[in-house]
């Protein structure tokens, strides 16, 4: 869980989220799945169980794409973010979810103009502290981000900002 964002993203990911990439801006739906493959990706993030599950080889796509379907539904997902993520789990890229629609909000970030910061950092921040963080590296960049905090106890203090392929560690 500690440091997931910071990792590279798999190249399968990467083309699967490319692909229902395409099919959002034609459709005109990028938020809307960028928004659900979000919520999904931090409830998969959320349980270690869940996570552990869709990684594993024992359990059969089937039921994993069950899972996530019922996920799906109680989250709100639309309808094309729901077949995507059937489509990579019957394709046995169920653990690469998360993957997916971190690759996809990074490509929704530059469709709208604004670019993907991960943010780390010891402990839980408020969502103030967040927005002040938004605002520092926007007025320094010059130009629109939207942060994504994640928390790694393994950080003694401080702050590390992955900014594209850089790292600021503070």
């Amino acid at each position: 869980m500690a440091g997931s964002s910071t990792t590279s993203v798999s190249e399968a990911a990467q083309r699967y989220a490319a692909a229902v990439f395409d099919l959002a801006i034609t459709s005109g739906e990028v938020d809307a799945v960028d928004n659900g493959l979000t919520a999904l990706a931090k409830t998969i993030e959320g349980d270690v169980a869940l996570s552990r599950v869709l990684k594993s080889p024992l359990h059969k796509s089937e039921e994993k794409a069950a899972v996530l379907a019922a996920i799906g539904d109680k989250l709100g997902l639309p309808d094309l973010a729901k077949r995507f993520v059937g489509v990579a789990t019957l394709n046995r890229r169920a653990g690469d979810i998360v993957g997916m629609a971190k690759a996809f909000a990074e490509k929704a970030a530059k469709h709208r103009g604004s670019s993907r910061v991960v943010a780390r950092v010891a402990k839980p921040i408020t969502k103030e502290q967040t927005l002040d963080i938004e605002s520092a590296v926007s007025k320094s960049l010059g130009r629109t981000v939207s942060v994504d905090v994640e928390v790694d106890p393994a950080l003694i203090g401080g702050l590390q900002l992955k900014i594209g392929s850089k790292l600021v560690d503070s």
